[in-house]
């Protein structure tokens, strides 16, 4: 038996599950999302440059 097996083996006797591999989808999974908002504000802040440069060329041509 190896020791992967007898750690599961001991977990089991204790009543508990390895969860290691449902923690780590947990965590990658938050990163993406975290990943995700960052990417949406990135978006939106320079839209928002974008526009307020554009309102100025346009009032400055007037």
């Amino acid at each position: 038996m190896d020791s992967q097996k007898q750690y599961e083996a001991l977990l089991a006797k204790w009543g508990y599950k390895d969860t290691t591999v449902e923690d780590h989808a947990r965590r990658q999974k938050r990163a993406r999302q975290a990943k995700a908002v960052i990417a949406f504000f990135k978006t939106t802040v320079r839209s928002i440059k974008k526009i307020s440069l554009r309102s100025q060329t346009l009032s400055q041509a007037s």
